[in-house]
């Protein structure tokens, strides 16, 4: 029977091999990432890797969880202080492509390989859409959304276009190769937005606007 020390020493080992891996998936990608490079990062055996962690496969599940719970953390702070749903939903955005500005692009072709990784992306992303549309009625009570505006198409449209982005640019002959996904994306979500919102949500993207270009030159 372990001891409490020894598996406290075992879970800061597993932390670290967790923070190690996403940081570099993030950085070159998951395929260029090799358990031996992690081992040699933190200092530890590639053994020991793989006694907490089956396979690579697990380390990428375990490591997209510590990335999702960090955005968590963020995005809580986010819903705290935000004035309207409009500013929340800019604003949560602006925090998801913020991270995504930082992943390499090898990072999302890379995912394609491991479906249970992907697999759980895709369950966290239909919770955030049930969240999404609920977000959406609360913004049309507060007056910021037309109320002709049908949510369920806007989200599913929304979802698909963003995935289009995301795809042509994994592609090397990718005509959108020259811009980020940041940048795309931002670009779409202020352009579906913009169309549904009332007079008085448009003002409030407007005021956004002007806060995000003062914060980012």
């Amino acid at each position: 029977m372990k001891s409490n020390r020894e598996e406290n020493s075992r879970e800061d080992v597993k932390q670290r091999i967790v923070e190690a891996a996403l940081e570099q998936f993030l950085l070159h990608g998951i395929k260029e990432v090799k358990m031996d490079n992690i081992a040699s990062l933190i200092s530890v055996s590639k053994r020991t890797i793989y006694e907490l962690f089956t396979d690579k496969e697990v380390l990428i599940i375990e490591a997209l969880k510590h990335h999702q719970k960090a955005m968590h953390e963020e995005a809580r702070n986010i819903i705290k202080g935000s004035n309207d749903i409009l500013d929340l939903i800019l604003r949560l955005y602006n925090l998801y492509f913020r991270h995504l500005k930082s992943a390499n692009r090898k990072f999302f072709t890379d995912l394609d390989r491991y479906p249970n990784a992907r697999n759980g992306i895709k369950e966290r992303e239909k919770k955030n859409d049930k969240r999404f549309l609920a977000w959406m009625e609360e913004g049309r009570k507060q007056g910021l959304f037309r109320e002709d505006a049908d949510f369920k198409i806007l989200a599913f449209v929304l979802k698909r276009d963003l995935e289009l982005i995301m795809a042509l640019n994994k592609s090397p002959e990718g005509d959108l190769r020259s811009y980020t996904p940041e940048e795309l994306g931002r670009l779409l979500i202020l352009f579906y937005l913009r169309g549904i919102a009332t007079t008085k949500g448009q003002e409030k993207i407007e005021e956004f606007m002007k806060e995000y270009q003062t914060t980012t030159k």
